[in-house]
């Protein structure tokens, strides 16, 4: 998400509590007569008999259609803002053909994954391209043995990520490989 979008939101989620609060204080207000009270020179036009609102059958179909649509609103706005860190199609630079170029990074990440994985340094690789606070990233995660040569192991997630760069557009992507070092001792699957 970004920063102006929710920078946007603080504002507004602010602005909506504090209307919440003084709408909710009113009606409590109103309820137990406290606004009476406080202003006993209401003029007729805005003075409201609360029983006489309440007691009204419109007035349940109102305040449920309202909660409802509430409701609603609320669950929509909570889903878009939900995060989002897949990636879809990459626009591949253009060529000599007039036309749009894409390919989808996944496939090509997951075979990046399975080269690392078939190196007898790793016991098990995994990758994928994420959308991380705006920059797209390939992340590939290796498990390698105790006692492998983390500097060989570097050398292999660098072939690898070089061959992935002729296949996916580099201009565009980031890559982060994380190293997982079993235990002495711990057998983990070694995954081919």
């Amino acid at each position: 998400m970004r920063r102006s979008v929710l920078a946007f939101d603080r504002v507004l989620v602010l602005l909506l509590g504090l209307l919440l609060i003084v709408v909710g204080v009113a009606a409590v207000g109103w309820q137990t007569g406290f606004l009476a009270s406080v202003w006993p020179d209401v003029p007729d036009e805005v003075a409201v008999d609360s029983a006489q609102v309440t007691e009204a059958s419109s007035f349940a179909v109102l305040a449920g259609l309202v909660g409802g649509a509430l409701v609603v609103i609320g669950v929509w706005w909570l889903l878009a803002h939900v995060p989002r860190r897949s990636v879809g199609s990459l626009r591949l630079p253009s060529g000599e053909q007039p036309g749009r170029l894409v390919v989808d990074p996944g496939p090509a990440v997951s075979t990046a994954a399975d080269v690392l994985a078939d190196d007898p340094l790793v016991r098990s690789a995994r990758g994928a391209v994420l959308d991380d606070r705006g920059e797209l990233v390939v992340r590939l995660r290796a498990t390698v043995d105790p006692d492998a040569d983390l500097g060989s192991v570097v050398a292999a997630c660098d072939r690898v990520l070089v061959d992935l760069a002729h296949v996916l557009p580099a201009e565009q992507l980031r890559s982060r490989v994380e190293l997982s070092v079993l235990r002495r001792g711990e057998v983990g699957p070694r995954v081919r």
